[in-house]
């Protein structure tokens, strides 16, 4: 791993439940790629680690130390021995980017590789963070990845990842998306947006394309990654984690495009419309209501309000020491999420 440095890297995101997942394993299954599970580990340990130049290894320990503690690293195919001595290895003059790079580079796949040519690091969360990580990357590209919000919606309520509230999904989604744009012409010849169901209609077309953008070899056999799908599922503790990723025991398919037009009460559409709004179709997404009362305005407020409050104590907290501030970003809305369905499971 002693050019690892000079490997470039990707980042795949978008919302959750958009098809983040289902790109990053097809990525995983190429031989000349290297992309662990997600894991924030570099927006988190960025405030305590990126103004060293010249590590110690008594700074290469500590860091390996708060690697361990991030949220999800402990689900990596990783040998934990050789990880801290390549990160050992790092002392003297060296950069924040590399010291990273070194660990996206000792994640063990299911699948064979040969020649690395290139890292990827899938994580919705970075899509608020895309400046940051041009900042530690110049050469980064991303790729955003986009699903219906009505069906994105659809799929956040069957998970315990959010809470189930149609206003506050579709908010996110908005913001996302608007944070795509942005990215989007602020670097735009890193930036590629990506909408989930034009994949799965076409993937060997629409991944050609991806593969051309990011300068590697379009390999069709990516497309049996679903055949090590038993393996890569032994990963997952919990029956709950295991149903959250089926997916990946399956080919692609586009059987899950649309089923918000069955699954969604007509008042969920229409508060998700509403919230929308323009962007639904600057998005390629028809609205089903394109105009909304003042009742369903007022039924949207709370959790527009909500996500907005959640977002602008996001900027608040990105200040705070980093342990504190992982903590609170990575497990805070799963726990407020768990806590809320919990309480409705209980009721019912």
């Amino acid at each position: 791993m002693n050019n690892t440095g000079e490997i470039p890297i990707f980042f795949i995101i978008g919302r959750p439940r958009t098809g983040t997942t289902l790109l990053r394993t097809l990525f995983d299954a190429h031989p000349n790629v290297i992309i662990p599970w997600e894991c924030q580990f570099i927006i988190n340990l960025y405030p305590r680690y990126h103004r060293i130049s010249n590590w110690s290894t008594s700074d290469l320990e500590s860091f390996y130390d708060d690697l361990l503690e991030q949220w999800l690293f402990k689900l990596w195919t990783i040998d934990y021995d050789k990880l801290k001595s390549d990160l050992l290895a790092c002392a003297g003059e060296n950069s924040f980017s590399n010291v990273c790079k070194v660990v996206h580079g000792n994640y063990n796949s299911f699948y064979e590789k040969k020649e690395l040519k290139l890292f990827g690091d899938k994580n919705p969360g970075y899509t608020i963070y895309v400046d940051r990580l041009k900042k530690i990357y110049p050469e980064a590209k991303f790729i955003f990845i986009n699903r219906d919000y009505r069906d994105n919606f659809f799929s956040i309520k069957k998970v315990d990842f959010e809470l189930p509230v149609a206003s506050l999904v579709v908010y996110k989604w908005k913001y996302f998306f608007r944070q795509a744009l942005k990215a989007k012409a602020k670097y735009p010849e890193s930036f590629y947006i990506l909408r989930y169901e034009d994949f799965v209609s076409d993937p060997d077309f629409h991944f050609k394309h991806l593969c051309d953008f990011l300068g590697i070899d379009f390999l069709p056999e990516v497309f049996d990654f679903y055949k090590k799908g038993k393996d890569v599922n032994k990963i997952f503790k919990t029956e709950r984690a295991k149903r959250n990723h089926a997916s990946l025991l399956n080919p692609i398919n586009s059987t899950r495009t649309g089923v918000w037009k069955k699954e969604l009460s007509k008042k969920e559409i229409r508060i998700a419309d509403a919230v929308a709004g323009k962007y639904a179709e600057g998005a390629g997404y028809q609205r089903e209501f394109k105009k909304a009362s003042l009742f369903t305005l007022l039924q949207a407020i709370p959790g527009v309000f909500y996500a907005r409050f959640l977002y602008f104590m996001t900027a608040v907290i990105n200040n705070f020491p980093y342990k504190l501030r992982a903590t609170l970003l990575n497990k805070g809305p799963l726990f407020i999420a768990r806590s809320y369905l919990n309480l409705f499971r209980n009721k019912k």
